[in-house]
């Protein structure tokens, strides 16, 4: 072989391995960069449509802040238009994290994708309010008068309902609100006689001199379920729990606490939640006589 078609050999060799190691390279830095993309992705937090999306994004705001520089993730906040809708899209694994009624907890846990992270640090409870001037004093007082209720769907409703007909209350006319402060404010507003709420809704009011009184409490349950997907990395979703769980022991978490009017979180189980399995079955749901459906407020 002479020495030029040598010379020509080396060069095409030389040639194809700077090619090749140029194409490993390449390679490497890609995989680097989509795992780093991966990494960073924003993690989707799904709501409860509990309140309008305006009402419920500006509310939860400060929990998507904290949560997002306490993690270094952005979190990205997102609802549905309706419970049915919520549902669908909870069952279908497009949150990555879900803030839920406690009864539907149970039916994401169901589908296998998620699992829990947190819940209310106190129970919940359904109590019912009325003026702290009325004459209703008793549940057995509430016989024909007009009770304001959160959305038919919410558990504080359902359970409230369930505890009124376990007093012998039935056929009693129910005007459904969008949220717990909208149902106490037609108390106030002279719209219906009394309101089933949230006892830390109550509490609340009643401590910033809202003229109200509590008449009646039903047993205690489970407040919301806090759930994150299955496939999120598991250092990831342990970081997002005992996030959760620490709020109350930081003051820039009490703070936001405050802001989004929740008591606080703590670790879960989901025996915690069986007591309320009858709410996600149709048939032995609470019936409720709407009035009329109030205007949002």
């Amino acid at each position: 072989m002479s020495r030029w078609i040598k010379t020509q050999l080396n060069s095409i060799l030389c040639l194809l391995s700077i090619l090749w190691m140029y194409q490993v390279t390449a390679t490497a830095q890609a995989q680097i960069n989509r795992s780093n993309t991966d990494a960073k992705t924003a993690l989707t937090f799904g709501f409860l449509p509990m309140q309008s999306p305006i009402a419920l994004f500006k509310r939860f705001a400060p929990l998507r802040d904290y949560l997002s520089a306490e993690l270094n993730h952005e979190i990205r906040l997102e609802t549905a238009k309706d419970f049915p809708e919520y549902a669908k899209r909870t069952a279908n694994r497009q949150y990555d994290i879900l803030l839920t009624a406690p009864h539907m907890a149970l039916s994401a846990l169901a589908t296998g994708k998620y699992e829990l992270a947190a819940t209310f640090n106190k129970p919940l409870q359904a109590v019912i309010v009325v003026k702290n001037n009325s004459p209703i004093n008793h549940p057995s007082d509430l016989a024909g008068k007009t009770i304001a209720t959160p959305p038919e769907q919410a558990i504080v409703t359902l359970f409230g309902i369930r505890y009124l007909q376990t007093q012998d209350i039935i056929n009693t006319p129910f005007r459904i609100y969008r949220t717990h402060n909208a149902a106490y404010r037609a108390v106030l507003g002279n719209e219906a006689e009394a309101a089933i709420i949230a006892n830390f809704i109550a509490d609340n009011a009643i401590k910033h001199g809202k003229p109200l009184k509590i008449i009646a409490q039903s047993p205690s349950f489970p407040g919301v379920g806090i759930l994150v997907a299955q496939d999120l990395p598991t250092d990831l979703k342990n970081r997002i729990k005992k996030t959760l769980w620490g709020m109350t022991t930081r003051p820039e978490g009490r703070a936001v606490l405050k802001r989004i009017s929740q008591p606080g979180y703590t670790e879960a189980y989901p025996s915690e939640f069986e007591t309320l399995r009858p709410f996600i079955m149709q048939d032995d749901t609470p019936k409720i006589t709407i009035k009329n459906k109030a205007k949002l407020l």
